[in-house]
Protein backbone atom coordinates (compact mmCIF):
# COMPACT_ATOMS: atom_id res chain seq x y z
CA UNK A 1 0.00 0.00 0.00
CA UNK A 2 1.56 3.17 -1.51
CA UNK A 3 0.44 6.99 0.73
CA UNK A 4 -1.31 9.20 -1.83
CA UNK A 5 0.34 12.42 0.20
CA UNK A 6 3.95 13.48 -0.16
CA UNK A 7 5.85 14.46 2.59
CA UNK A 8 7.43 18.04 2.68
CA UNK A 9 9.85 18.08 5.10
CA UNK A 10 10.63 17.67 9.28
CA UNK A 11 8.77 20.58 11.04
CA UNK A 12 10.77 21.07 14.33
CA UNK A 13 10.28 24.53 17.24
CA UNK A 14 13.62 26.13 17.67
CA UNK A 15 15.37 27.30 20.91
CA UNK A 16 14.04 30.68 19.82
CA UNK A 17 9.93 29.77 19.39
CA UNK A 18 10.35 29.87 15.75
CA UNK A 19 8.97 27.16 13.81
CA UNK A 20 11.69 25.83 10.66
CA UNK A 21 10.97 23.52 8.23
CA UNK A 22 14.13 21.15 6.86
CA UNK A 23 12.96 19.93 3.50
CA UNK A 24 14.95 19.38 0.10
CA UNK A 25 14.95 21.98 -3.30
CA UNK A 26 14.40 19.56 -6.50
CA UNK A 27 17.45 20.01 -7.98
CA UNK A 28 19.46 18.12 -10.63
CA UNK A 29 20.84 15.58 -9.84
CA UNK A 30 19.47 15.28 -6.53
CA UNK A 31 18.01 17.35 -3.89
CA UNK A 32 19.61 19.44 -2.09
CA UNK A 33 18.50 19.78 1.68
CA UNK A 34 16.86 23.54 2.59
CA UNK A 35 16.06 24.93 5.89
CA UNK A 36 13.12 27.40 5.86
CA UNK A 37 11.66 29.66 8.86
CA UNK A 38 8.35 30.77 9.26
CA UNK A 39 7.52 34.25 8.60
CA UNK A 40 4.94 36.24 10.34
CA UNK A 41 2.45 36.01 7.87
CA UNK A 42 2.83 32.26 7.70
CA UNK A 43 4.87 31.04 5.45
CA UNK A 44 7.92 29.52 5.14
CA UNK A 45 11.05 31.59 3.80
CA UNK A 46 14.05 29.34 2.84
CA UNK A 47 17.46 30.24 4.02
CA UNK A 48 19.24 30.45 0.81
CA UNK A 49 22.50 31.43 2.34
CA UNK A 50 23.71 27.75 3.21
CA UNK A 51 26.24 28.73 6.17
CA UNK A 52 23.56 30.98 7.55
CA UNK A 53 21.13 28.35 7.48
CA UNK A 54 23.86 25.82 9.10
CA UNK A 55 24.73 28.05 11.90
CA UNK A 56 20.48 28.57 12.87
CA UNK A 57 20.00 24.78 12.87
CA UNK A 58 23.12 24.35 15.09
CA UNK A 59 21.90 27.35 17.49
CA UNK A 60 18.15 26.86 17.07
CA UNK A 61 17.65 23.38 16.44
CA UNK A 62 20.35 22.41 19.40
CA UNK A 63 21.75 19.74 16.24
CA UNK A 64 25.68 18.13 16.89
CA UNK A 65 28.13 18.52 14.16
CA UNK A 66 28.67 14.75 12.80
CA UNK A 67 30.94 13.52 10.32
CA UNK A 68 31.20 14.01 6.73
CA UNK A 69 30.16 11.71 3.87
CA UNK A 70 30.64 11.45 0.35
CA UNK A 71 28.44 13.34 -1.72
CA UNK A 72 26.89 15.83 1.00
CA UNK A 73 29.53 19.18 -0.45
CA UNK A 74 28.66 22.35 0.66
CA UNK A 75 25.40 20.91 2.66
CA UNK A 76 26.95 18.26 4.70
CA UNK A 77 25.19 20.36 8.03
CA UNK A 78 21.77 20.24 6.27
CA UNK A 79 22.01 16.72 5.82
CA UNK A 80 23.34 15.79 9.57
CA UNK A 81 20.59 17.88 11.07
CA UNK A 82 17.73 15.66 8.93
CA UNK A 83 19.73 12.05 10.42
CA UNK A 84 19.49 13.71 13.77
CA UNK A 85 15.79 15.01 12.89
CA UNK A 86 14.52 11.27 12.14
CA UNK A 87 16.63 9.86 14.60
CA UNK A 88 14.37 12.17 17.40
CA UNK A 89 11.24 10.43 15.75
CA UNK A 90 9.10 8.10 17.91
CA UNK A 91 9.42 4.58 16.68
CA UNK A 92 6.20 2.95 15.74
CA UNK A 93 4.63 0.49 17.09
CA UNK A 94 5.29 -3.39 16.26
CA UNK A 95 3.56 -6.35 15.49
CA UNK A 96 4.70 -8.95 17.92
CA UNK A 97 5.80 -12.18 15.29
CA UNK A 98 6.26 -15.30 17.68
CA UNK A 99 10.03 -15.47 16.67
CA UNK A 100 12.40 -15.47 19.59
Amino acid sequence: MRGRGSVKGILVTGDDGHEYLLGFEPTHPQPTPVLSRRSADGRFEPVTDVQEASRLAARQLGLAPRLVGPGMGQHTFLWNAFEQALAALPQPPRWPTGAR
